[in-house]
């Protein structure tokens, strides 16, 4: 696992300044994302010995009320747990205790599957519809009707950082290919996000953009990362609450 005493000696030179996962200071840890949420229970049974495991590398906690605000807020789902077990390696854990099935919320979106999502997550996608409508109504003048993601649940380290356990690991993220408007036109990560800090000049990528940027300007999501952070994240939208801030637009 990661010595969290190097970690920021590590860490920093590799992210080239996208990440805000470090502080400037040599000495400073992660930037903690914002907490106003209230705790069922310990994100981990006593059973896990996770001594020595960074806070940051360990599941979510469950939280308190989570699934009757999908319920308020007309969300469709059920739970659908997901087994908290060692990696193959016995180096971290993965699974999660609060873990829904999401079916649809108000936005009205339909899933090209259904994602297995912490409870969390869940409620994070009805913003983040929320705001993929407003944008496709202010850009397009209608709305979308489906989003095709590329997964949630996944039991590994982050690909391009060893020692870092992916979100994915949780059932704590998902990732977002592309959005299909009523009438069926199409808007691609991979094909209308485009590179560097400006939009495309075409509807799709300023579509795009707005959606990335608020997200990140409203919190919905800790992690949002885009064509825009690496290569491995060039058809996709990686979405997650981590325990820390990376801003990767």
């Amino acid at each position: 696992m990661l010595d969290l005493d190097l970690a920021p000696m590590l860490v920093k030179p590799l992210l080239a300044g996208l990440l805000t996962l470090w502080q400037a200071a040599p000495n400073a840890g992660p930037e903690p994302a914002p907490t106003a949420v209230e705790l069922v229970e310990p994100a981990v049974d006593p059973k896990f010995d996770v001594t020595g495991i960074s806070e940051y590398n360990l599941p979510p906690a469950p939280q308190t009320g989570c699934e009757a605000e999908l319920t308020a807020a007309g969300a469709v789902f059920k739970d659908s747990p997901l087994t908290m077990h060692w990696n193959g390696s016995h180096e971290f854990l993965c699974g999660a205790k609060q873990v829904v099935r999401y079916a649809r919320g108000p936005a009205k979106i339909r899933y090209s599957s259904s994602p297995r999502v912490t409870c969390a997550v869940a409620r994070a996608l009805l913003r983040f519809e929320a705001i993929v409508q407003e944008e496709a109504q202010a850009v397009f003048g209608r709305t979308v009707t489906r989003i095709e993601q590329m997964g949630t649940y996944n039991c590994r380290q982050i690909a391009a950082y060893a020692g870092w356990v992916s979100q994915h690991s949780f059932a704590h993220a998902i990732d977002v290919k592309r959005f299909t408007l009523k009438g069926g036109r199409e808007i691609s990560v991979q094909r209308h996000y485009g590179r560097g800090p400006d939009a495309p000049d075409h509807k799709e990528g300023r579509f795009l953009r707005s959606v990335a940027r608020r997200i990140v300007a409203e919190g919905v999501f800790t992690v949002v990362l885009t064509p825009n952070f690496d290569r491995a994240h060039h058809n996709h939208f990686h979405l997650d609450l981590a325990a820390y801030v990376v801003d990767g637009t």
